[in-house]
């Protein structure tokens, strides 16, 4: 499974704190199971419940939320597009250990798919990404608007790329 890995290195990178002291962030895979269809292929898909633990931290919870946020923006974007998930995206717990410091726990739902084929006699398992997602585009995009009637056009602009910076 590759997600857990990319999250946990965006939430680092955008974190002095855990940049210092990348062990106080543990990232777990709980409740995983493994659907496949009756398809033709063997197929399939890695479904769990991400859960990630900062240790001890001095700092406040939007250090480690907004990262998480932009990647699962792009990487699962169906979380944010159905009001059921949006209203459930991630759930957290804190254990308050002192005046400065917490214990915090954010989980997510996360699938991967997985595409098998056949190649030279042989099974090839290769996890694939998402989809780019048409409102999020990775390079920048120039539109132009056309009046449709006269073919006049009615300016451009453009759309940059979407990667946020942490």
């Amino acid at each position: 499974m590759l997600k857990p890995d990319a999250i946990r290195e965006i939430i680092t990178r955008a974190n002095p704190y855990l940049r210092r002291d990348p062990d106080k962030l543990q990232v777990f895979l709980d409740a995983g199971r493994v659907v496949s269809r009756g398809a033709a292929s063997l197929s399939y898909e890695y479904q769990y419940t991400l859960n990630v633990i900062v240790q001890d931290y001095p700092n406040h919870a939007d250090q480690i939320v907004l990262p998480m946020l932009a990647y699962l923006r792009t990487q699962q974007p169906e979380l944010f597009e159905n009001q059921e998930r949006s209203n459930n995206l991630i759930r957290f717990d804190a254990e308050i250990l002192n005046q400065d410091t917490i214990d915090l726990s954010l989980q997510v739902d996360l699938t991967e798919r997985v595409i098998v084929s056949e190649v030279d006699g042989r099974l090839k398992a290769a996890h694939v990404g998402e989809p780019v997602h048409p409102d999020f585009p990775l390079e920048g995009v120039s539109i132009e608007l056309v009046d449709k009637s006269s073919g006049e056009s009615l300016g451009i602009f453009s759309v940059p790329a979407w990667a946020p910076k942490f």
